[in-house]
């Protein structure tokens, strides 16, 4: 682990490296390293990157609140991530570069919180740097951040009274984003201007993926149905998921039993769904079904995975899909003579961390015990296991519910409920 140094930013207590900060957010002709969730807009979860080839902390700062949210990664290595009531940008090296304090500018319903505020969504960085946040909870909005160095008021545009809990999609000028009643369109241009929406009888938690072409946006809803709607017009073309409508109704209890909240297996979709290059869309729902349909809404296959599946799935560039479980199990299932198979599982305690797949084939999941936890994509054998701990004996171990994401060859970036920021090396 690289040499660190106590420091206070704004009052909070962070650790960094003893080196030289990066420049944040220059936007310029290279690509970010990840720009949004999932990484590219058909959600794959896959990285072009090499992941460790052994895990250990490289560096890590305490961010001062639970982060849930994967960060966003721009070119020079910058990552953006929501932390309780702030916005924070840290370079490559582990140095807090700014942060923006989103209850003090009102988009939060009070200091202090950590996750009660809203509940947090990964940004998107656009080609030219401006980073634009979804928020939810009662004082509902859309952010656009000016995510440059040099920048003397952090806040482009505020488009208010949007209550979203999902991460949002830029393409060309348009930010899409579920919301409520459905999903709708923001022209970036025009200071957040909305351009269509699309209600629907349905609540959207799920990101949005996009298909190769651009022509059709994909979004899951509670009633248990992949949408596939028109980018252009937001008109929607056609609905898939289950064909019957029966569920059963089921408890959630917390650690002493007491009934939190009541769901169903009738079937919300709840994290985004994922595209392959030949246009197949993959969702998985809390009915326990990962499915697969085409790109005219043909249900192509389906697999029971006899547990609410709680993550984004990944896919592999061996056909491989990947996804997480309300109980920890991380499946990988293949197609076999047109039909699906568990090709390997692994009690990975992973729940709500949607898998990264790096680019030598491994498979990488947060955990609720607070683990960074590698498996071999071919055959699901464990490749690596972190329990990253914190420098701080005054922090205890959390969860993590984030998804990890790759900084380039070698290094994954996770965050967790102790606050703390890690790059994995």
């Amino acid at each position: 682990m690289g040499r660190v140094q106590a420091a206070l930013w704004g009052g909070l207590p962070v650790a960094i490296l003893l080196t030289a900060p990066a420049s944040g957010g220059d936007g310029g002709s290279r690509p970010a390293i990840w720009p949004m969730y999932r990484g590219d807009s058909q959600r794959t979860g896959r990285s072009p990157f090499r992941g460790p080839a052994r895990m250990r902390v490289k560096w890590e700062v305490n961010l001062g609140a639970v982060i849930v949210a994967a960060p966003v990664v721009a070119p020079d290595g910058t990552l953006c991530v929501i932390a309780g009531n702030h916005l924070r940008a840290v370079g490559p090296d582990g140095a807090l570069l700014w942060s923006l304090d989103l209850a003090e500018r009102g988009h939060a319903r009070r200091p202090g919180l950590s996750s009660e505020g809203f509940t947090p969504q990964s940004a998107v960085l656009a080609p030219d740097g401006t980073l634009y946040q979804t928020l939810g909870g009662f004082l509902a909005c859309v952010l656009a951040v000016d995510t440059s160095p040099q920048a003397a008021e952090r806040l482009k545009w505020v488009s208010k009274g949007t209550e979203t809990r999902s991460s949002p999609l830029f393409v060309e000028g348009t930010l899409f984003t579920g919301v409520r009643e459905g999903v709708r369109a923001f022209d970036t241009g025009s200071e957040g201007k909305a351009t269509w929406r699309q209600a629907g009888p349905y609540y959207t938690s799920s990101s949005l993926a996009r298909s190769p072409d651009g022509a059709t946006l994909y979004v899951g809803g509670s009633d248990g149905n992949l949408h596939a709607l028109d980018s252009a017009t937001g008109q929607r073309k056609w609905s898939a998921g289950r064909s019957e409508r029966a569920g059963v109704r089921l408890a959630e209890k917390d650690a002493r039993g007491k009934t939190m909240r009541h769901f169903t297996t009738a079937g919300h979709i709840p994290e985004a769904p994922a595209v392959g290059p030949d246009g197949t869309i993959y969702f998985g729902s809390w009915d326990g079904y990962l499915r697969a349909a085409s790109p005219d809404g043909r249900i192509r296959w389906s697999i029971d995975l006899k547990d609410r599946l709680t993550s984004a799935p990944a896919l592999g560039a061996d056909g491989r899909i990947l996804i997480s479980t309300f109980e920890g199990t991380l499946y990988a299932v293949r197609v076999v003579d047109g039909r699906p198979v568990v090709d390997w599982q692994a009690e990975a305690n992973s729940r709500y961390s949607s898998p990264l797949i790096s680019s030598d084939g491994k498979a990488y999941v947060g955990t609720m015990d607070g683990r960074l936890r590698a498996y071999a994509l071919a055959d699901g054998g464990k490749a690596g296991d972190l329990a990253p701990g914190s420098s701080d004996p005054s922090v205890l171990p959390g969860w993590i519910t984030a998804s990890p994401v790759p900084g380039g060859d070698g290094v994954l970036y996770i965050g967790g409920s102790d606050g703390f920021l890690r790059a994995v090396e």
